[in-house]
């Protein structure tokens, strides 16, 4: 496992960046489920980029695929945003999807695991130091007392590139 230090969260509505001052607690933008249930929320921070997350109760009743670009280029965000839907599993536990911006659908963003961690932890509904579990692996995020971010997770060989020069 490797630990780092990812810095500090900001919640200046003009660093995250937000369009205007706003509530970034409850930025009250609605989602719909796939069945049509409305979520009416949104918190939004930067931890290094612009994050949005929802917490809801089934990750699986939400299209991620369709919600994110409208999320992403929403007006509330002039550089863009992630977009994480997030499920609390416990209070140690929350089980996340993530739309990164320019990206599209991730398999892991160690910046969304830090969104959720953390505007979960500023509700209550998870504790400071919790496990982030995507669809393909889990990271801890231990947002410490000094208000520094901690990410501790394995490392996984992506691809082996050689180049002649």
């Amino acid at each position: 496992l490797v630990t780092i230090n990812m810095g500090q969260p900001n919640f200046e509505w003009n660093k995250i960046p937000l369009l205007k001052k706003m509530d970034h607690k409850n930025l009250k933008i609605k989602i719909n489920s796939i069945n049509g249930e409305e979520v009416i929320g949104g918190f939004s921070l930067s931890v290094g980029n612009p994050h949005l997350v929802f917490f809801v109760k089934d990750l699986n009743q939400f299209n991620l695929k369709n919600l994110g670009p409208k999320l992403e280029n929403h007006n509330y965000f002039p550089e863009k945003c992630n977009v994480t839907l997030a499920s609390v599993k416990n209070k140690k536990n929350v089980e996340v999807k993530v739309w990164e911006r320019g990206a599209g659908l991730t398999k892991a963003c160690g910046t969304a695991a830090c969104a959720a961690a953390i505007s979960g932890a500023m509700q209550n509904f998870n504790e400071r130091c919790v496990n982030i579990k995507f669809p393909n692996g889990i990271l801890n995020i231990d947002w410490k007392n000094d208000n520094n971010i901690f990410m501790t997770g394995k490392v996984s060989k992506i691809k082996k590139i050689k180049v002649n020069i």
